[in-house]
């Protein structure tokens, strides 16, 4: 088979380097010049395990980086990858990003390819949207245009194995597109679930992203709710769980990304007002309470904003666990966000995050070493769960520091700076216990 890819984001990166592993012949556009540079290098423009070994090995054979797809080239499939971001102060999903893809293939689309949309969007979009575009695009009838919904579900940090070992999901708007989305990614996986309309596809995505949203939702809530009674809410809630198989309440932490941070306001979008609709909203606000919970707590431990008073955070990515390197909808640039402007001084720090991205966002001095990040600090804010803080944080420095107090306050939000507990010099909260 041969494919054009329409955006090599996250999204489109990994699975057209997957899909040109699998004997299929790969084209993907691109108009980010910095994107474009890096795949000249055999790399990508961010961190994900086995991802750059994948390029460097199929860049020119199977996987092409073209400005635009060959008139010469017959395409059984176009899939879209781009993002659906929301619109600044409204919270509504933008589909002109996916409406500039499908102008993309204008000149190589005659309605016979198969066009698969692969980015989340409202229920309705692929047959309210796309379908339409398409068919005045080439000027045949809707019932003539094949299209697919195949939602991604990958999880960032093991995007390249679970492209080759998860269900994936197709539909489409008749047989023959459902027969040539089956066939593209039993290229790729061995199980393929077939939904039954295109709006099941969408729904299935949302609810897998606004799922986990809810659920973290249950263990922060839980959490917060302890403190009121005075329990460390990190603590009931391992114990509640520990042993118990019927009680596997999530740990507390922040709930971000540029998936979960604005799946359950698309899944909503176009919702009928009713209780539903309600109830995972307030599980979305819920999550984004902790942002200001962290910035008071910074605010009762150091105090009013000076020159002498220096912020240091580390975890910028929005998770440490699996790896990456992404910092957008973090939390961690949220919060560094609100500090900035209340008047706070800060150090940034991550271990993964690339040094150009962490600098580009203009909220503070970028430390490459923990320690330096540290060292003229007056707290620290551990923001995400990155394995290495159970051990680069056990050195004396901390320890020995000179602060208001003699203190030295860290808010370790994941609870995940194990060694500094049997420090002296050193107070550390958590989320679970940040309100005591």
């Amino acid at each position: 088979m041969t494919i054009g890819v329409i955006g090599l984001g996250y999204v489109g990166l990994t699975l057209a380097v997957a899909a040109s592993t699998h004997d299929i012949d790969v084209y993907g556009i691109e108009l980010n010049h910095h994107i474009k540079d890096c795949l000249k290098q055999n790399k990508a423009h961010f961190f994900e395990p086995g991802l750059d070994n994948l390029i460097n090995r199929n860049n020119g054979k199977t996987f092409h980086v073209v400005e635009q797809f060959p008139n010469d080239i017959k395409f059984d499939a176009f899939i879209i990858t781009v993002g659906t971001p929301l619109i600044k102060g409204t919270n509504k999903p933008n589909f002109e990003y996916i409406k500039s893809s499908l102008e993309s293939i204008k000149h190589v689309y005659d309605g016979n390819q198969l066009v698969i949309l692969r980015s989340t969007v409202s229920v309705g979009t692929t047959r309210n949207i796309v379908l339409p575009f398409l068919a005045k695009m080439c000027k045949k009838q809707e019932k003539e245009i094949l299209v697919s919904m195949c939602p991604e579900r990958t999880l960032e940090g093991v995007a390249i194995k679970e492209l080759t070992t998860l269900p994936q999901v197709v539909s489409g708007n008749n047989r023959e597109s459902l027969e040539i989305a089956q066939k593209l990614f039993r290229h790729m996986t061995p199980c393929v679930i077939e939904a039954k309309s295109l709006e099941e596809a969408e729904l299935i995505k949302l609810y897998c992203n606004t799922y986990r949203d809810m659920t973290f939702a249950i263990g922060n809530a839980f959490c917060m709710a302890a403190q009121e009674f005075g329990v460390d809410g990190m603590s009931v809630i391992e114990h509640a769980n520990y042993g118990y198989t019927r009680s596997n309440i999530c740990k507390p932490g922040f709930v971000a990304g540029p998936c979960l941070e604005k799946d359950a306001y698309i899944l909503i979008n176009n919702m009928p007002d009713c209780d539903s609709k309600h109830f995972i909203l307030s599980a979305r606000k819920f999550n984004e309470s902790l942002i200001d919970l962290v910035v008071a707590w910074v605010q009762k431990k150091v105090g009013e904003p000076s020159d002498d008073k220096i912020i240091a955070l580390s975890g910028m990515a929005f998770k440490g666990e699996p790896v990456t390197s992404d910092l957008r909808g973090s939390s961690s640039v949220y919060i560094a966000e609100k500090l900035k402007k209340l008047g706070y001084r800060m150090n940034l720090h991550d271990f993964v995050a690339l040094p150009h991205e962490m600098k580009a966002l203009n909220l503070g001095d970028y430390y490459s070493d923990l320690y330096d990040a540290c060292r003229n600090a007056s707290a620290l804010l551990v923001l995400n769960n990155n394995k290495k803080y159970s051990t680069v944080l056990e050195r004396e420095e901390l320890s020995s520091r000179s602060v208001p107090g003699g203190v030295f306050e860290i808010l370790d939000s994941w609870n995940v700076c194990t060694e500094l507990h049997y420090s002296s010099g050193v107070k550390i909260s958590t989320l679970g216990s940040m309100s005591l």
